[in-house]
Formats: structure tokens, sequence, C-alpha cells
């Protein structure tokens, strides 16, 4: 609606109109669009429209066509903008019900590299970005709108988010307002993950990450570099954030050494709590603890020695409960994700003390008898490694053919698509097998690898310590890969 002859008041925000140029001057959200975002940015940033003139002119995401002229306005070529919650991509989540397991490392997005059969691990990536301010960071895109997404850098650790401006190409640190400040969060790198859903306005996306303060959920305002954060359960997070059965959950510490299960609505201000009391013989044994993974009516979260675990009950209600480790069974939660079967049953990954052998326990319901393994088998999902061989068969099933038991490479799965069996591995050498491997230190050297039906190609080498540690993340079309001592961050286009 065109409310006087210089503004326009539109989904996108207010628009200043100046001898037929647009500026949005106030976001969505209605807030001053900050100074240190320039015409090219605020463009890119909202997806604008532009005409054919150099330099180009900048329209609203609403017009197709330029007010004064009438002739068509091009659009940004962004591709599908979907957004990306981290660790893993998975989608935003959606009040219509969950039906895709949550908490592996599977993303919804197609993986497959341009001109993947012609990449080389030597040669340069497609695109790079600089490094956010020294901290170590987790990357949310966030829709805005049908055309365009704003890149967020969040580092937990910090409780601080910076935004990339795409056409300055610079990060630009989000200033809190209203109550405050996101809190830190002391999750460990591999137990962290977040979730992401629309607002109820549509204006924005809605990000929820684990903190000290229970859970965050957090309104970005990307074009005035702002925020907004409550905090939601009063209490310290002992595990990540993950939906289930419409709501998004997270485990926080309660008075007495109990667990309360916070579950929020996403799109409101409204949650539950469901408390689960220490277990009689022994406490809970939190220092080390995994991804939660959602599936069905069941939320697990692995600990050190057992299962915090949410089941929808016949009658619609949410039940909490503690299942101990089968007996002389040690999880290893932070080598890759559970397994997830053909069948729909979910598998982690543990190691038994008195047989001195990898074990495999199922998680989606209780049972107690482990399922043996002749090696340690790392997995994202639907698909796992045989040292360097990708197999979709169970992990404590060997496979027919192979020929790498020779060898000291391994692989480990990154991300996997459930769309095709693309995935994306880091290829590491250790003389001293995988999971002394895990323990190092050092600096090494890595080799990032795709891998589907009929392509295997390595595209990046580099040297790193850690590099598991690589958080891999979709924007704009493009696959990044970030780590915390890396000197920039690469990208490398999908087709």
């Amino acid at each position: 609606m065109k409310e006087k002859e210089a503004e326009w008041s539109l989904p996108s925000g207010v628009w200043a109109q100046t001898d037929e140029a647009f500026v949005l001057t106030r976001t969505a959200l209605d807030r001053p669009v900050s100074a240190q975002i320039g015409v090219a940015d605020m463009a890119g940033l909202v997806g604008a429209t532009f005409d054919d003139s150099t330099p180009p002119r900048f329209f609203p995401p609403e017009f197709s066509h330029s007010p004064s002229t009438g002739k068509s306005l091009r659009k940004p070529s962004s591709g599908v903008v979907s957004g990306w919650a981290p660790p893993s991509g998975n989608a935003p989540v959606d009040a219509s019900g969950q039906t895709e397991v949550r908490g592996l490392r599977r993303t919804p997005h197609r993986l497959r590299l341009q001109d993947v059969k012609s990449r080389l691990p030597e040669a340069d990536p497609d695109d790079v970005m600089e490094m956010p301010p020294a901290g170590d960071y987790q990357f949310f895109s966030t829709p805005l709108g049908e055309t365009a997404a704003a890149l967020i850098a969040f580092d937990p650790t910090k409780g601080t988010l910076f935004a990339w401006l795409p056409a300055s190409r610079q990060w630009q640190p989000m200033e809190g307002v209203g109550d405050g400040l996101v809190a830190e969060c002391e999750l460990p790198h591999h137990a962290w993950r977040a979730e992401m859903a629309k607002s109820d306005d549509h204006a924005s996306q809605l990000l929820f990450v684990p903190t000290e303060a229970g859970l965050a959920r957090i309104r970005p305002d990307v074009a005035s570099l702002t925020y907004e954060v409550d905090h939601i359960g009063g209490g310290r997070a002992v595990g990540a954030p993950v939906a289930f059965d419409n709501r998004i959950w997270i485990p926080v510490m309660a008075a007495s050494d109990e667990i309360r299960f916070i579950g929020a609505d996403p799109h409101g201000a409204e949650h539950i709590d469901v408390t689960l009391a220490a277990p009689a013989q022994t406490a809970f044994d939190l220092s080390q603890i995994g991804l939660p993974v959602s599936y069905h009516r069941v939320a697990v979260w692995g600990c050190k020695n057992g299962q915090l675990r949410l089941l929808k009950q016949a009658d619609n209600r949410v039940s909490a409960s503690f299942e101990p480790w089968p007996a002389n069974v040690v999880p290893h939660l932070d080598y890759g994700s559970p397994y997830l079967s053909r069948s729909g049953e979910l598998w982690q990954a543990c190691f038994d003390t008195s047989t001195e052998r990898y074990v495999w326990v199922r998680i989606d319901r209780v049972q107690g008898a482990p399922v043996e393994a002749t090696t340690l088998r790392l997995c994202s999902g639907k698909l796992n490694f045989r040292i360097a061989s990708k197999t979709s068969s169970p992990p404590w099933e060997e496979p027919e053919h192979s020929n790498d038991t020779a060898s000291n490479d391994f692989i480990i799965p990154l991300l996997e698509s459930s769309v095709g069996e693309a995935v994306i591995g880091l290829r590491l050498a250790s003389e001293s097998g995988i999971a002394k491997a895990f323990e190092s230190r050092e600096r090494v050297e890595y080799t990032l690898c795709f891998e589907d039906v009929d392509s295997e190609v390595a595209f990046s080498r580099a040297f790193a310590p850690e590099p598991w540690r690589i958080r891999l993340f979709i924007h704009n079309g493009t696959l990044w890969a970030y780590h915390a001592q890396a000197r920039r961050i690469e990208g490398w286009r999908l087709a």
C-alpha cells in the first residue's frame, strides 16, 4: 500500500523513494536500518529486485515491475531459500508435525557439488569468507522472504551474534535490545545443536539455543543489526534442544538433582514442564552428553550412565524417564551420530568393557541386549563407514566385499543428505586406529570428500587440529566449511 508519495510500507519494511531510487529505512520489525549497512548490503539481505541500469537501482522485493516505467525487474539468483539450523541443517520446525528423524548428521538439502567430477583437492574453493572475530561459531542461514537469506554466526560460549554483509563482505556485531543478551553455554562442541522456526507474523525466524539460563529464543533483525531474546526454563541447560511433538524440548537442571524438560511452543510464549526425578540408586551423570535424537514418539539424550527419554503416551501426554545403559556398556557419544536402520530403528555406538568389543544399543525403545560389532563404524545417520568404505548396511554387519583393511585411512562422515545417498566426509590417516585419532590434539592433514552413488571425489585438502570439529553449513546455494583454527571460511557451489 502506498501511504504517501515518498514512502512505501510493505511486508519487507518501510521504503523511502527519492528520484526513482528506493532505500529501506525501517525493517519488517519496525526498527531503523543500521547505519553500518550500505544500500547494496541491504538489497542482498532482503532480496531486493533491481533494474538493468549501471549501477543497478534497487526496488522492494514485492515489486516485479518498476512503478515509474512499468518495465520488468530482475530478481536475485539465490536459488531455493530453505534455511539452515546448525549443526546439520534440519528443516525449520513446522507446527503441522515432524516426521523426519532429528538430531542425526542428516540434512534435507541436496549436497551434490557443481562440476563434482572435475574437482581436485589442491584446487581453490569457489568462494571464501573472512572469519568472524576470534571464537568458536555455529552458523544460521535465516530466510528473509522467498529470495534471500541472512547468514548469522553465533558463538555459544560467549553468547555473541554477528551478521554477514553480502556486498561489503564483512561481519558486523548484532546488539541485544529489550531484556538483554544471550546467556552463555558450556555444552561440549559435539553435543551442541539448535532449532529454528518461523515467527507467527512471518517477519523473521526464531532461533532456539541452549544456555546456562535455559532455552534461549532469539529473534534476529539483521537489517537493524539487533536481536531480541528471552530465556525459558529458569535453569542450566544440560543438553541441546530438539523438536518433538510440535514443541522444542530441552532438559534443564532443577533443584534436588531433578531434570526438568521444558517444552516450548515454537511460535508462542507458552511452554510446559515435565519433571524427572533422579534414579533411586544413582544420580544423573551428565558430565558426558550427546546430541538429542527425536523420532516419532520418542526423544532421547544419551549421557554417560544412561538415557534421558521423553515418550509420547497413547493419551497424548509426554512422560519422562531415565534408562541406564546395559551392564559394562560405555557410550561413544562423540563418534558421529546414531544409526537409523531401514526399518526405522535407532542404534547408538558403545563399547563393552567386559568383552572389549564395540556394541550397538537400540535407543528408540528400551532394549537390553546390545549387538556386537567387529570394528568401530562411524555413522552419519543411514550411512556409515567401515574404515573408508561407505555402506548403508547395519554397522554390526561386515560387508561382503571390502579391500580397505590394510589402509591407514579412514573417513569421518560429517553430513549426509536425506535425498539420495550423498555424504560429505573427512578423510584422515592414522596408524594407531580411529579411537586413538580422536584423542589427538595435534595438527594433522585432512581431506574433504564427496561421495554418492556414482561419484567419489576429494575436493579440499588442508591441515588443522581436531579437524572433526569442522562445521559445514549451506547458505545461498553454497556449501561452506568452518574450523575455528582456520584462516578463512571456504565454500563450494552446489548443483
